[in-house]
């Protein structure tokens, strides 16, 4: 029979005409060098605990790990490296769900937000402020110290106690004006009761300090630096509470960083953390170069800076401007204003620009505010000027004088900016706590009153006793005298143990 119609024996193909002026990419080697990006994930094999997360999020989180080179097992095996849970799991459960008795060797247990900045910054981040805090039941004995180190490394470190103030005004994670507390002050009101979130969970936490630590902040050194031979010490990288601010290099591409820092900070105001994140990580990489970038193949080079950011800083080396920034929102001034208040983060201050308030007079006025916004406000401007490092000096002198006289044992030592010698600090963050390892109990509430009786603190912002005997403070302080600026203060009461073996 013959056949009916046109039989295509041959599928039709697009007539490909190429210009011979233009390079003819090579196809294989694009989807080599695609390849090779897409394997940072290789080293991470990962189980996404479903609970919490949900299937339809676990399974975009799974097709995202093989996408980029990793390995993801439909159950929990020994071979497992990575174990992703949702924000809000806590260890016993997790512990349930997956049928551990113990924590095995390597096992690492993160939270689903570790995943999603690996894979927005496109390699592998640490884990630090996204572990899941293990107690001691779940280890093993070799592992207790390690753990108790890990554990206040990250609670002395500056940067795990802003994260803590930073939880507070970032309302993609909690909102303050949701949280039922209230205001209280000298004037003897109810103490307020809030919830802080750490990145690090916190269900069972007691961190604890040891000698060395204590040491390292008291003088700013390294606690590993060997007996007898002061040359020779261990990695001090996570002890960034020890080291001088004064020992960092120097920004050789300091015109390029401040433009980049305006479309950072115009990113996060708006919201968009994603964006503000990846140029947050190209300044730093450029913080960190040893030298000024002068084309756009050096920049290209820098680890942290990808083509579209290479391009962005060549504009700026060619015409010392960046035409991006000719067109921020008018927007952008008002919401860095209005998140600049205490207590109110990036969705608050979208919410008060959608309701037609321009300027601080607005929110006064016409603002329903909580009561922490409200004293962010009515200190608004003190709160925003930094202070100088000998002022910060004399708050943590007052405090210290104020926790000697509840018990003479007590120590008190200023962390963060004021321990890396900074010129200027942002907030003061004290540190309280006993060498017998019990006696700071019991002391928080103490402290608390007898700062408030002589006048010394003026607004409570958050106060939380529920966390162990771990206890965090967060408040304002004016020091005695005219023309003192109110002062942002944090107080942290935790346990101090002596480090095992000393």
């Amino acid at each position: 029979m013959e056949p009916q119609g046109i039989v295509k024996a041959f599928p039709k193909r697009k007539k490909i005409t190429y210009d011979s002026q233009k390079a003819v990419p090579t196809k294989v080697l694009k989807e080599e060098t695609k390849n090779e990006q897409a394997a940072w994930l290789e080293p991470i094999t990962a189980y996404v605990l479903q609970a919490g997360i949900g299937q339809a999020r676990a399974e975009i989180f799974r097709k995202q790990i093989v996408q980029n080179g990793g390995i993801v097992c439909s159950h929990y095996s020994p071979d497992v490296t990575h174990v992703i849970v949702d924000e809000g799991m806590d260890c016993d459960r997790a512990f349930r769900l997956l049928k551990l008795a113990k924590l095995p060797q390597g096992l690492q247990l993160v939270k689903a937000s570790w995943l999603s900045s690996c894979i927005a910054a496109q390699q592998i981040l640490k884990t630090t402020g996204y572990s899941l805090f293990i107690p001691e039941k779940y280890l093993d004995v070799s592992d207790t110290s390690k753990q108790q180190s890990q554990l206040l490394s990250e609670v002395m470190v500056q940067s795990q106690m802003e994260s803590a103030v930073l939880a507070l005004k970032d309302e993609s994670q909690a909102d303050v004006s949701s949280t039922p507390c209230s205001a209280a002050n000298s004037s003897g009101q109810p103490e307020v009761k809030g919830t802080i979130l750490d990145n690090e969970g916190t269900e069972g936490e007691e961190p604890v300090v040891t000698l060395g630590e204590l040491e390292a902040l008291r003088s700013g050194k390294d606690p590993n630096t060997l007996p007898g031979d002061s040359s020779v010490s261990l990695p001090t990288s996570k002890w960034v509470c020890a080291h001088s601010s004064a020992s960092k290099k120097i920004n050789h591409n300091q015109s390029i960083t401040e433009k980049l820092e305006q479309l950072a900070k115009a990113y996060s105001v708006q919201g968009d953390k994603w964006r503000a994140l990846g140029y947050s990580k190209a300044i730093n990489a450029l913080k960190s170069y040893h030298k000024p970038v002068t084309s756009y193949q050096e920049a290209c080079k820098i680890p942290g800076i990808g083509k579209q950011m290479a391009e962005k800083i060549v504009e700026i080396l060619e015409s010392g401007h960046l035409r991006k920034l000719d067109h921020i929102s008018e927007s952008v001034s008002v919401l860095e204003v209005f998140s600049n208040i205490w207590g109110a983060g990036v969705k608050t201050a979208q919410m008060w620009y959608q309701q037609g308030f321009r300027t601080l007079d607005d929110i006064r006025t016409k603002a329903s505010l909580t009561s922490q916004q409200a004293i962010g406000l009515k200190h608004y401007e003190d709160l925003l000027e930094r202070m100088p490092r000998e002022e910060a000096a004399q708050i943590e002198q007052t405090v210290r004088e104020a926790a000697l006289l509840i018990n003479p044992g007590l120590v008190c030592v200023a962390c963060g900016s004021f321990r890396r010698e900074k010129s200027t600090c942002g907030d003061v963050d004290v540190l309280v706590t006993h060498p017998d390892g019990h006696s700071h109990q019991g002391v928080f509430s103490k402290l608390l009153d007898s700062l408030r009786k002589s006048g010394f603190l003026t607004d409570d912002l958050v106060s939380q006793e529920d966390n162990g005997s771990q206890k965090k403070y967060l408040g304002v302080c004016r020091l005695p005298g005219p023309g003192r600026r109110h002062r942002r203060l944090d107080i942290i009461v935790v346990p101090y143990i002596l480090s095992i073996g000393e």
